[in-house]
């Protein structure tokens, strides 16, 4: 969805992107200026669908009653971290009724267990080609990391909708409101008849 967002390709290693795009993408939005850059960016973005802790704040979201109780028993004491999980439970306060009222998903049931893995796994998998592009991974390297983000999305997705539904479910975690472009595409993926996912149930 990240390809398709910026007009790149959606069936191949390279993006079709000139120079000037990808180094906008890499360099302004992911701040990836090498090597070092691209892998410590591209295992963060593997790495965080392991967290442990937004589970906590899933059950804390589903039983608001005892939020604050649930939150505090189990989240860290550590104040920033503290913080930072507890924007995350007033975002899905925020988010949740909204996806819901366009229709994303029925209710948060569908949500808990895809979480927000395809938003992490799909920039992976788009930002890695990019970095391939710009010579900061081989091919061998960006082979081997889309097969580890495509193992570990299926631990969460198993079908193409269920992981539109997380890439955008995540995405409104992170940007809020203003989500019909990216609903558009993932109808526009799902449906299309030039769409690569056409007739395609399962990832």
């Amino acid at each position: 969805m990240y390809a398709e967002q910026q007009a790149a390709y959606l069936n191949s290693y390279e993006t079709g992107l000139d120079k000037g795009t990808l180094k906008t993408i890499l360099e302004d939005y992911w701040e990836i200026f090498d090597k070092d850059d691209a892998i410590e960016v591209l295992s963060d973005l593997q790495n965080r669908n392991q967290d442990e802790y937004l589970d906590i704040v899933y059950n804390a979201f589903e039983d608001r009653e005892n939020y604050v109780a649930i939150l505090k028993s189990n989240l860290p004491d550590e104040e920033d971290v503290f913080k930072h999980y507890v924007e995350i439970y007033r975002k899905l306060s925020n988010v949740v009724p909204e996806l819901v009222e366009q229709n994303v998903f029925q209710d948060f049931s569908a949500i808990k267990n895809i979480r927000d893995t395809a938003w992490n796994y799909g920039r992976g998998a788009f930002l890695s080609r990019c970095c391939y592009e710009a010579g900061y991974i081989s091919e061998v390297e960006l082979i081997e990391y889309l097969q580890r983000s495509h193992t570990g999305l299926r631990n969460y997705c198993r079908t193409w909708k269920e992981y539109t539904t997380s890439y955008i479910f995540g995405r409104a975690i992170w940007g809020g409101s203003n989500n019909d472009g990216m609903i558009q595409i993932a109808d526009d993926l799902l449906n299309s008849e030039k769409s690569p996912l056409k007739n395609k149930i399962y990832l």
